[in-house]
């Protein structure tokens, strides 16, 4: 399973869902719920223009739950280096519990 960091990488860059939403001409509530990890079933073409749009690869708007392992080792860097309750911790804890939830919903 995976989970989506388009945010994340969204709000980094400093690029509004509005302007995502016209440069790809695809809808805010779309993205929303995309961003959101709702919705999980986005074609290619999508993505294509997603990371177009926001100038990354594609790979990278996504976590897959082969990624546990090395979000674990990054999530104790972050501990180590920032504090066990500081934002940085707890963007790489809500990813790690997304994909390990969603394995979980998988199986019932």
């Amino acid at each position: 399973m995976f989970v989506f960091v388009v945010k994340n990488i969204r709000e980094n860059k400093k690029i509004s869902l509005n302007k995502l939403s016209e440069e790809t001409r695809i809808s805010k509530s779309y993205l929303h719920e995309l961003e959101s990890n709702k919705k999980f079933n986005i074609s290619l073409d999508k993505l294509y223009k997603i990371s177009t749009a926001l100038d990354v690869n594609i790979k990278e708007l996504f976590y897959t739950s082969l990624d546990v392992e090395n979000l674990r080792k990054e999530l104790h860097n972050r501990i180590n280096e920032y504090g066990l309750n500081s934002k940085q911790v707890m963007e790489v804890s809500k990813l790690i519990d997304l994909l390990v939830n969603i394995n979980f919903k998988e199986l019932d």
